[in-house]
């Protein structure tokens, strides 16, 4: 068994020769990345809010099916992995477009929405974040001290130098070290509660307060504690350090920091001479990589119009609901993107640019 080489283009024309049988924007969305010449249909904001807040409120009420009489104990990871799914697309797309004030013309309700992402999530208030945002991550400052993405590699632990091996296992530990978790919810909660937005604290306080009496009313602290809790805080930091390692790379110039990363792989070629056995489990595990590493990962880590941040960084208050249509628009027209296929991949990127970052 062969692998293959071949371009961007030709790869995904051949995913989906494969996936015919599957409804071609169910691929398209999976992939983020159409055919060439593929004419998608024009998504609103709307609907992708929508369709956002209703997974998360699905996630909500199948969690409750769990502790009825312990019979649907199945509910639990289908429960998380809606609400993660909702909760990082809530965060990382729909918080990250109203910062632009790509999501309402009215920049009041941009803010609104923001800020009310912001306190569920137990991030930063929302004006910070556009601040800091804007100001540094959209300039020459991107990937230099005082950058969100810069400071995060600082503060993780990962240091310039470090070869792809060592990043990859310092990641390992972090992803389950239960100091790194402690500490990143707790910076959470302070920047949640204790801010120096004061507006914003006592919003937050308001809201979970507001929360917690509904727990209470409704005697749903076993889905609270067990199903929301490790959701908000575990998973959804996991997601959020495994997104911040792909999300730039360490470079001189800015335009070889972002690349796009498609959530699928190239398909295997055989020889003629290759036995069944071979020909079997290379088509089983492409399709077996599919449904379990690159869907998971396009669901809870590469929401939305994260996969193609190059596009992103280059049309910052651009259509982001349609942000992978547009970006394979320009790639037609001539105009060159870099891209990885898969998450490993584009970490094993960042990691190799890390390492030829100097010390000094």
């Amino acid at each position: 068994m062969l692998l293959q080489n071949c371009s961007s283009s030709d790869t995904r024309e051949q995913i989906h020769e494969k996936t015919g049988f599957l409804p071609e924007s169910w691929v398209t969305w999976l992939v983020a990345k159409p055919r060439t010449g593929q004419a998608t249909r024009r998504k609103t904001a709307g609907e992708e809010i929508s369709l956002t807040f209703l997974l998360f409120a699905f996630g909500l009420l199948i969690s409750n099916y769990a502790f009825v009489d312990n019979a649907y104990l199945w509910a639990i990871p289908i429960s998380q992995v809606c609400l993660l799914s909702s909760l990082r697309m809530q965060r990382l797309t729909i918080m990250h477009a109203c910062s632009h004030n790509a999501v309402f013309a009215n920049p009041f309700w941009n803010e609104v929405l923001g800020e009310f992402i912001s306190i569920l999530t137990l991030s930063m208030p929302f004006n910070s974040y556009k601040k800091k945002h804007c100001e540094t991550h959209h300039s020459k400052g991107l990937m230099r001290p005082g950058d969100e993405t810069f400071e995060f590699f600082y503060k993780a632990g990962f240091r310039p130098e470090m070869s792809p091996q060592q990043a990859w296992q310092h990641l390992t530990k972090l992803i389950f070290s239960a100091t790194f978790h402690c500490r990143q919810f707790g910076d959470r909660l302070k920047g949640t509660f204790f801010s120096t937005d004061v507006k914003h604290n006592w919003l937050a306080v308001g809201f979970w307060l507001s929360i917690l009496s509904l727990v209470t009313i409704t005697h749903t602290w076993a889905g609270f504690l067990l199903v929301f809790v490790p959701t908000l805080s575990v998973f959804f930091e996991i997601s959020s350090v495994l997104r911040q390692c792909v999300e730039h790379r360490f470079a001189k110039k800015t335009g070889e920091m972002t690349s796009a990363i498609f959530c699928c792989e190239e398909l295997a070629v055989f020889n003629d001479f290759d036995p069944f056995w071979v020909k079997f489990w290379g088509e089983t595990r492409w399709w077996l990589r599919l449904f379990f590493y690159h869907l998971p990962v396009r669901l809870l880590i590469l929401t939305g119009d994260s996969p193609v941040h190059d596009y992103h960084h280059r049309r910052p208050a651009s259509d982001w609901v349609n942000a992978h249509s547009d970006r394979q628009a320009e790639v037609e027209a001539g105009v060159y993107y870099s891209h990885s296929w898969g998450l490993v991949e584009a970490i094993n990127k960042t990691f190799e640019s890390l390492s030829k970052m100097p010390t000094h």
